[in-house]
């Protein structure tokens, strides 16, 4: 962009004029302090250094006492603005680093230069046709000043585009800041930032980062371009909320992650209930500067529906709630997606929650199954019920389904699911469970990356795709991926299981001890963690561990809170075979849980499936 119109709290600055206003009112600024002024537009809400602005300010060959020079540009930049250094409201001092400006920007105009003096043409006065025999030659001469005019225009945009990002393949939406006066609208903020992620990973072709890998970087104060590598990304979306009342007010910019430089910039404000309309308005401005797919969306798409407030803040703190992941958090986010629900009996995102939030308790806490998963699958139904183009419920109920082994039915739900949103992360990690209980392995683990290079930085995910690793016996490389997920989450158990199965069937009899403990420590509660861990103490010979873990499962186990592949497991690490069968036999008819197809994935089976009896009823679970 050449010569923008920056327009930032109650001012604008010109920059092609050297004008900054106020209203009607010019303010004047000298050489030095707006160009300090204008590398700070510039970067907007991300730290500027000294060094960056000295470099910018002055001369390479000038030579100057910078740090006073930028002291006395600062002070009055600061006085043109009514700003203050020891009670910012625009431009805030980072101590030791540089400087920071505290409020979005929006880019209102940019000149358009003109076509070199070169290709300058006079106009073409009108005139009467020429005899037909003459027209040819009349024709070739009218239009060759149009054509050196074209090609002006040509050598123009050429030029132009050399300094234009790349296509953009792939992009994150950063954590929108909050600056509402009440700080209590974090959630709410949050909430936009993964409506607006989820809105554009429909509407886009390109890879949108996950909510999960993205919320890692709210707090964080590192460059645009260190963000971009680590995510993998060639452009970010960051921004602002403001909410004053019942009106909304959100900024955004499109920055290119690469050159690090601003591509589009705008604001949208509205009433609270019109949130939904900015949202989706929002996302179809940024889609349309990255992509030309965005009409073939808008034609499949139904228009934003209005929503209740209430409602709409209810439902965000649920999600709030269900994306920590805790027994805690999904009983506060049951309630939240509830009273939202009973604001609004037709809103089909609470009802989506709701069904998401079933559908994984049970792996959090010791609460019954089948109940839950009943309760998930009619949330679901009602959700795609009242609103079909929602990615989510269609999802969770494919997941839901690969338990009761309706393997056609949970497969349509899922591709259904990616269908409308070929970057919803879950989607693609649930679907590799499919595969897995189908023990297509290969195309698990291929799902899995799918999701990894949308979510990167999901403990869950990692530690997954870590244990997909140790199914296909690749122990190395699910080291790193199991250590990479508890680096994410130190305080997330399943990891430590995992890697103590890995390291069991490595030799490492004594790390395997280990992390078996760690994983304990951290998920005392996870059927899945007691009967990984259960298995590795009774394998090591702590057979009054093992004992007691199994006695634990098995109480789970009677009241629906655990399936009975686990208890199995360490039966089988205690010696007792026959039971182990006895149990594999249940499990056959049984739709409570993942069935009979699941338990192959720990190595410890395989010794069983020698047995003709399993592998007939294998055969026909799958």
């Amino acid at each position: 962009m050449k010569d923008p119109v920056y327009r930032f709290a109650e001012f604008e600055l010109d920059s092609a004029a050297g004008e900054l206003r106020k209203g009607t009112t010019s303010i004047r600024l000298q050489d030095k302090p707006m160009r300090l002024l204008v590398v700070l537009l510039e970067n907007p809400q991300r730290i500027v250094t000294r060094e960056q602005l000295r470099e910018r300010m002055w001369d390479s060959r000038t030579v100057i006492e910078f740090e006073q020079g930028i002291n006395a540009a600062m002070k009055k930049v600061r006085d043109a603005l009514g700003d203050t250094a020891d009670k910012p409201r625009i431009i805030e001092t980072v101590a030791k680093r540089g400087y920071r400006l505290r409020v979005p920007v929006e880019i209102v105009r940019t000149e358009i230069s003109e076509v070199p003096a070169a290709v300058e043409v006079d106009p073409i006065p009108e005139i009467a046709p020429p005899p037909a025999r003459n027209r040819r030659r009349w024709l070739m001469a009218a239009m060759f000043p149009v054509f050196l005019l074209a090609l002006g225009f040509w050598w123009h945009a050429t030029a132009e585009t050399s300094v234009r990002p790349t296509q953009i393949h792939s992009i994150a939406v950063l954590p929108l800041r909050n600056l509402s006066p009440d700080p209590d609208q974090e959630y709410f903020v949050d909430g936009i930032t993964e409506d607006l992620i989820s809105k554009l990973a429909q509407t886009l072709p390109q890879r949108v980062i996950s909510r999960t890998s993205v919320m890692r970087y709210k707090e964080a104060r590192m460059p645009i371009a260190e963000i971009a590598r680590e995510l993998d990304v060639e452009a970010i979306v960051e921004g602002a909320v403001t909410r004053n009342g019942d009106r909304v007010s959100v900024t955004v910019q499109l920055i290119d992650a690469h050159q690090d430089r601003h591509l589009w910039a705008d604001k949208y404000e509205r009433r609270i209930e019109d949130i939904a309309s900015i949202e989706e308005e929002l996302s179809h401005a940024i889609a349309a500067q990255v992509s030309d797919v965005l009409g073939q969306h808008l034609a499949h798409h139904p228009p934003a529906r209005r929503v209740e407030p209430q409602a709409y803040e209810f439902c965000l703190l649920g999600r709030h709630h269900w994306n920590q992941h805790t027994p805690a958090d999904f009983a506060r986010a049951e309630q939240y997606f509830k009273r939202a629900l009973e604001i609004d009996a037709q809103y089909a995102p609470a009802w989506a929650g709701l069904a998401d939030v079933y559908a994984l308790w049970p792996y959090y806490a010791s609460i019954d199954m089948r109940q839950s998963f009943a309760q998930a699958e009619r949330a679901a139904l009602r959700a795609i019920e009242l609103d079909d183009s929602l990615p989510e419920p269609h999802a969770t109920l494919g997941l839901l389904v690969v338990g009761t082994r309706d393997w056609a039915r949970s497969a349509e739900y899922f591709r259904r699911a990616l269908a409308l949103n070929p970057n919803y992360a879950p989607a693609h990690h649930w679907y590799a469970s499919w595969f897995l209980f189908a023990a297509r392995h290969g195309e698990a683990l291929a799902e899995l990356q799918v999701a990894r290079r949308l979510d990167p930085l999901s403990p869950v995910i990692n530690a997954d795709s870590g244990h997909m690793l140790y199914v296909m016996r690749r122990y190395d490389e699910a080291r790193v991926l199991l250590k990479r997920a508890m680096e994410l989450q130190p305080g997330f158990g399943q990891p430590h299981a995992t890697l103590a199965l890995v390291e069991l069937e490595s030799g490492n009899r004594s790390e395997a001890e280990t992390q078996a403990r760690a994983a304990l420590a951290l998920d005392p509660q996870n059927p899945r963690t007691l009967g990984e861990s259960g298995y590795i103490f009774a394998a090591l010979g702590k057979r009054a561990e093992a004992e007691q873990l199994l006695a634990a499962l098995e109480t789970m186990a009677a009241r629906g809170a655990a399936v009975l592949s686990f208890p199995a497991l360490v039966k089988l690490g205690l010696g007792r075979r026959k039971e182990a069968l006895d149990d594999l036999e249940r499990i056959a008819h049984s739709s409570n849980g993942v069935g009979l197809p699941g338990v192959d994935q720990w190595h410890a089976f395989d010794d069983l499936f020698a047995d003709a009896r399993v592998r007939e009823l294998v055969s026909q679970a799958r």
